[in-house]
Parts: C-alpha cells; sequence; structure tokens
C-alpha cells in the first residue's frame, strides 16, 4: 500500500481533495475566508464534497481539521476514500457530506488553534452556554505548560515536575484541565470568548446539507490521543443511550477508550465541534464518534503542547519557527510509513462501517 494520499501542506492537499472529488463524480461546495491567507498566502477554504440524494433521510457527515494540525492523516483518508469509491449498494440512499479543513487556517499554519489561538473543540458551545470557564486545574498546570524558551532539557525537567506533581495530587487535575478555559489568552484550551469562523461554517454545513435527514452518523477525525498505533474511539452519548449503543455496535466498542487517558476517564468536554450537529438539528437522532489516531507516548504530547504554545508567543521570531512547526505536525502525522499505512487502511473501512451503521439503524 502506498501513501501517495499524504500531503506536505495544506495547499497541496486541498487540491488532492479536489481532485477526488471529481473522480468520484461527488458534488463539491466551498466555504472560503476572504479575511485571511495560509501560511504560504494562499486561498484559505473548507471544502465539502457531498454524494447521495440531496434529500435523503439518513446522512453521515465525517468532519476532518477540527484542530488544524490534526487534518494531514484524515484528509488522507477521504482522499483514499474518494478514490476508491463505493457502490451504490454499499452507499444505499445514504447521504454523505465529506468536510476537509473544516479549520483551514490551523492546518494551513500547523497548529492545533484557530486564528485566535482558540480550541475549536472547546468553542462549540450550545447557545444557553456561557464561553467563561475559570479552570482551577488549569491555573495549576500553567507553570509545566507556559514557557519563555524551548529546550530539551528544560522540557525533560518540566515533564517530570508534572508527572510528580499530578502523581501526588491526582491526574484527574490533568482531565479537567483538559476540559477547556477561558482565562488565559495565550494558552492551551482556550476556548475564546465568542463562536470561531470555524465554528459558524460548521453550523452552516450542517443547516445546509443535513436539513432533510432524520437519522445522522458522524466522525470528527483526530489524531494524538491513544498510543502509538492506537485507535481511539470516544462516544461522549449516555452509555444506556440509544445513540450510544448505535455507534458502539457500528465499530464494534464495548465500552469507551478510558484507558487512553492517564486519568482513567474521559474527560468532561465542553464546546466539542461534534456536538454542533446536535445543536443545530433538534428533530434527528444523532449518534457517532470522535475517532483518533495514537501517535506518540505522553512525554511526546506533553512537548508538542508546550511548543505550539511557544510558537504562538514566545518563539514567533525564533529563526528555526518553520523547523519547530514542521515538528510539530510530524507529532500529530508522523512520516513513518507503518503509522501510515494504518491510517490509510482503517480509516476508510472505519468511514464505511459509519455508512452501513446509519443505513441499517
Amino acid at each position: 500500500m502506498t501513501t501517495d494520499g499524504f500531503s506536505g501542506g495544506y495547499g497541496e492537499a486541498r487540491e488532492k481533495f479536489v481532485s477526488a472529488t471529481r473522480h468520484a463524480k461527488a458534488r463539491l461546495y466551498s466555504y472560503g475566508r476572504d479575511d485571511l491567507r495560509g501560511a504560504e498566502g494562499e486561498p484559505l477554504s473548507c471544502d465539502v464534497a457531498v454524494l447521495g440524494p440531496d434529500d435523503a433521510e439518513r446522512a453521515a457527515i465525517v468532519i476532518t481539521g477540527t484542530h488544524g494540525v490534526e487534518c494531514f492523516g484524515p484528509s488522507a483518508i477521504l482522499h483514499r476514500w474518494l478514490t476508491f469509491p463505493r457502490s451504490q449498494a454499499e452507499i444505499g440512499d445514504v447521504k454523505i457530506v465529506l468536510v476537509h479543513a473544516l479549520n483551514c487556517w490551523g492546518f494551513s499554519h500547523k497548529t492545533r488553534t484557530t486564528e485566535n489561538n482558540v480550541d475549536l473543540n472547546r468553542n462549540c458551545m450550545a447557545q444557553d452556554e456561557d464561553f467563561d470557564r475559570q479552570n482551577a486545574s488549569y491555573d495549576k498546570l500553567v507553570p509545566y505548560f507556559h514557557t519563555d524558551a524551548f529546550a530539551a532539557d528544560e522540557n525533560l525537567r518540566a515533564f517530570r515536575a508534572y508527572k510528580s506533581f499530578l502523581d501526588q495530587r491526582g491526574w484527574h487535575i490533568e482531565n479537567e484541565m483538559f476540559e477547556g478555559q477561558s482565562h488565559w489568552p495565550d494558552g492551551i484550551f482556550y476556548t475564546g470568548k465568542g463562536p470561531e469562523w470555524a465554528n459558524l461554517t460548521l453550523r452552516r454545513i450542517v443547516n445546509e446539507h443535513l436539513n432533510a435527514a432524520t437519522t445522522i452518523g458522524f466522525i470528527d477525525w483526530h489524531t494524538g490521543v491513544g498510543s502509538y498505533g492506537e485507535i481511539v474511539y470516544l462516544i461522549f452519548d449516555d452509555k444506556d443511550s440509544p445513540e450510544h449503543e448505535a455507534a458502539s455496535d457500528w465499530w464494534g466498542r464495548t465500552e469507551a477508550d478510558k484507558g487512553a487517558f492517564t486519568a482513567g476517564a474521559v474527560p468532561n468536554y465542553r464546546g466539542l465541534a461534534c456536538r454542533a450537529i446536535r445543536q443545530e438539528l433538534l428533530g434527528p437522532r444523532i449518534a457517532g464518534a470522535v475517532v483518533e489516531f495514537g501517535t506518540a507516548d505522553t512525554y511526546t504530547l506533553f512537548r508538542a503542547d508546550r511548543l505550539d504554545r511557544w510558537l504562538w508567543f514566545e518563539g514567533r521570531r525564533d529563526p528555526q519557527y518553520d523547523q519547530f512547526r514542521e515538528d510539530y505536525k510530524d507529532v500529530n502525522c508522523p512520516r513513518d510509513a507503518a503509522w501510515r499505512r494504518l491510517v490509510l487502511r482503517e480509516g476508510p473501512l472505519i468511514m464505511d462501517r459509519l455508512i452501513k451503521g446509519v443505513r441499517e439503524w
């Protein structure tokens, strides 16, 4: 199996997605940005490929690029799936909506966040939710993630101190940090103060392409969480709900992938992008999962979080800024051919199971 579907940057990935969309004879919709350009001065757009009848009662939506830099692997999955399209019998009467590079700015600039350092997966609040989240656990861990310099020995000292602190105080503090915070705009997991462009664009896509559906399944692709080579399924519906049961059946899950988190439990995230689907469409039954391809050990992921934040604020003028951005990209999309083969082999199959599950639910 070749790994040709992977791209070196956003522009190449977009070209491949558009080409594959045409190859599959899918309908292409583009949601462009007039206010910002990419890292190479290129135009930015969240592009959507649609297959199947527009008025279908059953639909599957696949989202990539919620965390911009994590789009490299999922973009390759969409390219592979579209290049080797399924038969009409396999798809049936399901409408398929493939969202490429939701956070296109972050994808182009090789960062997790939006142009405002906002974590899009903490930004998609319901209308009655407040963006304010004074996170005391984040405050406790600031000394380990906020740094003026980025050096290997300092990263190691910080990680050892971080681990020692949580070993003594409890790893639940890390999970609470993951939930998001609004009072450190120069920090990680920042909720922002209002809906980001990508948040509003996702809601527009949902309303324009899923408004006729009464049954909807989704995947929001991510990379990073989990051990190298592990595939983690995060199903956020209540365990005893029909939606949780449906998604678990689609992918053969017996319980949530709690082991991917050191605390032994899935964090209580607020503002997840996938929840925007249900916030916008109150009638349909909706099930699905955030699916992660694990990429690295905990120390590497800790280093990566420090690096992305440092590059945003203290490291912007560093002479090796571009190299550091490549290093950060490599954590989220390893160059290793074995990892890339796993993504290209399993990713399309996971999408096929989603479509089959929606068709039969």
